[in-house]
């Protein structure tokens, strides 16, 4: 049975993020003429200060969590005139069936291939996962029960989700430019998550037609070495009108994503070659792609692809549904 570990730390940003409007308003730099206040410096950083609250909130939800199920669990003992642990085994631990080896065997088969060596000797750690599965599941249901029956409530607010302007290019885009939606994608052409992406955008686009407007902003991860020069290619072809035919190539053929292959694009969009591998070859968009980096720190994207529709930031290949919800409530708004 789990016990619950005390929170007794929380860093000295988090307490900045959240001080009054005074302390907001304090000086917290000066040189000579020059001055920063706290509202500006935290503007700077708002995306790292709304992560540093999401994971306060995380911490006190997954405590508080735990203090209401122990609580409950107790509580039920007490009841029925039994130990917590002789309830745990009762409700919880004797209602996990075993996995049995034609279980397992398929298990294996569907998902060897994301296991190192195709699961070759690790049945047993895999038959262990699927049991600790099970055992969640049958926690949870316990505990759901308990809820019902004690009419315990978890009230605990999340922080609200911040509206960030993004600054910068506000091209490649495509869409009408009056749309009540605006999309910005923060990318990398080498991203599978960012790949994967693609066909719900797709499906927001057909969902609101004429309502949207997609703006591509370049954010190459550190890790993926060819990202860069493909994000670089694109541009080269947005100088000549075909952006969005160029982005489509590379996401639905990442084995593309190489020198050659960037100039083989280019002559089956019809683009000028000599003007494109000019482009190219001159790193023209290095500083580009640079200045994109650096507005999605600023704004606290940290991974790919990370999307602010209307300034709401979603992060991740999330399904359609999530940007459902950000979408209908702000044209609810309109």
């Amino acid at each position: 049975m789990k016990r619950i570990r005390m929170i007794t730390f929380i860093t000295a940003l988090a307490l900045l993020a959240f001080q009054g409007t005074a302390q907001a308003e304090t000086v917290a730099a000066q040189v000579g003429s020059w001055k920063m206040t706290v509202t500006e410096l935290d503007k700077m950083i708002s995306g790292q200060l709304y992560d540093l609250a999401e994971k306060r909130h995380k911490l006190r939800l997954n405590a508080l969590v735990e203090l209401v199920h122990n609580h409950l669990l107790e509580k039920e003992a007490k009841a029925r005139g039994l130990s917590t642990e002789a309830l745990w085994e009762k409700e919880v631990t004797s209602k996990i069936t075993p996995v049995s080896d034609e279980e397992l065997s398929l298990f294996m088969k569907a998902n060897g291939e994301k296991l190192p060596n195709g699961g070759v000797g690790m049945e047993e750690q895999v038959r262990e996962f699927l049991t600790n599965q099970r055992g969640g599941a049958s926690e949870l249901e316990f505990f759901k029960t308990l809820r019902k029956k004690y009419n315990a409530e978890i009230t605990l607010e999340g922080p609200l989700p911040p509206h960030f302007t993004v600054k910068g290019a506000m091209e490649p885009a495509k869409g009408p430019a009056e749309a009540p939606i605006t999309i910005i994608e923060f990318s990398d052409f080498e991203c599978p998550y960012c790949r994967r992406a693609q066909p719900t955008l797709e499906k927001v686009d057909q969902a609101y037609p004429g309502k949207i407007r997609f703006i591509f902003r370049h954010y190459p991860l550190p890790f993926h070495k060819k990202a860069p020069k493909a994000s670089e290619a694109s541009m080269c072809a947005h100088d000549q009108g075909k952006f969005w035919p160029y982005h489509d190539i590379l996401f639905d053929s990442p084995s593309r994503l190489t020198d050659a292959e960037y100039k083989a694009i280019a002559t089956e969009l019809k683009l000028d070659q000599t003007q494109f591998e000019t482009c190219l070859d001159s790193g023209k968009y290095a500083q580009r792609l640079a200045d994109d980096m650096k507005e999605g720190e600023r704004l606290g994207v940290t991974g790919t692809p990370s999307f602010f529709i209307n300034g709401f930031r979603l992060v991740g290949a999330v399904p359609f549904s999530e940007f459902k919800k950000v979408i209908d409530k702000e044209l609810a708004k309109k």
